[in-house]
């Protein structure tokens, strides 16, 4: 997939992003609310290099400056069943936080998989506290569905309430 919008280039890894993306990854601002572990290049390298990695992963490039700014994930939905829905996570480098590139990506990346893969839903996870992450994926036109209690352990061992939303193809603003 590759896609541009105002200040972005929404595209694939490419292997000369290994170490800024392993530095954006391992920063204690995108851990936080994550349940993943820190990475190495050599693994961020070796992962571009698998075909199903590159298709579901989405990089956002600044236009301006050429600067990796974050990234989206296309995973399955494991909530549903015999439904057309992929489940989206992303997360964005500290400096770019809250200055709507995210908004602008997953707008342009969601309404792409409407009309491409003919979703019937988009879902997303948030941990509970991650009250940006839940304004955001709100700004965007999706609905809090439930919450799962002490659903995920973060990196830090902490288990956090995960909080589910689900976007609708007429919903999305």
């Amino acid at each position: 997939m590759k896609l541009e919008t105002k200040r972005l280039i929404l595209r694939q890894p490419e292997m000369k992003d290994a170490q800024s993306f392993t530095a954006i990854h391992n920063s204690a601002f995108v851990l936080r609310y994550n349940a993943m572990q820190p990475t190495t290049t050599e693994r961020m390298e070796q992962a571009f290099t698998n075909p199903e990695y590159l298709e579901n992963t989405v990089f956002l490039e600044e236009k301006e400056t050429g600067n990796l700014l974050g990234a989206i994930f296309l995973e399955d939905d494991d909530l549903r069943y015999g439904v057309q829905s992929r489940c989206l996570s992303y997360f964005i480098h500290e400096p770019y936080s809250r200055r709507g590139y995210m908004k602008e990506a997953l707008s342009a990346v969601i309404a792409h998989l409407f009309e491409a893969e003919k979703l019937e839903c988009v879902c997303c996870r948030a941990f509970a506290p991650n009250a940006a992450s839940r304004a955001l994926l709100k700004s965007l036109g999706f609905q809090e569905n439930g919450i799962i209690p002490r659903c995920v352990k973060g990196y830090s061992g902490e288990i956090f309430d995960d909080v589910i939303h689900t976007l609708f193809p007429n919903d999305l603003k």
